[in-house]
């Protein structure tokens, strides 16, 4: 399977695609202080739920990814190749939709430490938010920025579904815009949907079942 995975990463380039994701964490992190200036943020859980919330735009990002794995492998007809080799096509599958959860993770993850990061550096110098950041509350926002990283990456597969239905690229990105905006609704509030956690937690597993829906299905399904 690593071997797989590492043969899939050779053939698509991602220096490109990891070149947008570190310059997107940047201009958010921007974004965030560059807000404290017309609405200064009132305390570190503010600064948290931005962060949360900015990270779903890798929902974007992996729904490209997948378009350019899979979508369009099939769209194409490429993908009739590779299943002429002799590798299990739902090891390929797996290999493929494993890099693009691996990718969503690490810069969930990434985005939200550095984000969160570099805003509490600023309020150091700047000293708009008059809170203490304290050990727990550390570890309440690490372990959340943790499961949230985890649910994004499962979230990500879900435009999948709808880019499988037929074969077209532009109805994955486009539900996983739709699905970012979602997520995204009250954001810079403390409502917005992402904060119920079962509103995400639903939709991580929906991500699962749309997995393991099109690998059961692969073995069987006629791609000419």
């Amino acid at each position: 399977m690593l071997n797989l995975i590492k043969l899939e990463m050779q053939k698509y380039k991602l220096k490109g695609t990891i070149l947008g994701g570190v310059i997107a964490i940047l201009i958010f992190m921007g974004s965030l202080i560059a807000v404290n200036y017309d609405e200064p943020l009132k305390s570190y859980k503010e600064a948290y739920l931005l962060t949360n919330s900015a990270s779903f735009i890798f929902i974007i990002f992996a729904s490209v990814l997948l378009s350019q794995f899979i979508i369009n492998e099939y769209k194409n007809k490429t993908v009739t190749v590779l299943f002429m080799y002799p590798l299990s096509r739902k090891k390929l599958l797996t290999a493929k939709m494993s890099i693009v959860v691996l990718f969503t993770f690490v810069f969930s993850l990434l985005s939200r430490v550095v984000i969160f990061t570099g805003f509490y550096i600023f309020n150091q110098f700047a000293q708009i938010v008059d809170e203490e950041l304290t050990n727990s509350m550390l570890v309440n926002y690490g372990a959340g920025f943790l499961s949230g990283a985890v649910m994004t990456s499962c979230i990500s597969l879900v435009p999948l579904y709808f880019g499988m239905r037929k074969y077209s690229a532009s109805a994955t990105i486009v539900s996983a815009v739709i699905l970012m905006a979602v997520l995204n609704i009250g954001s810079g509030t403390e409502f917005t949907l992402n904060s119920i956690v079962y509103i995400p937690a639903a939709l991580a597993v929906t991500g699962v079942l749309v997995a393991l829906l099109t690998l059961r299905n692969v073995e069987g399904k006629d791609v000419l």
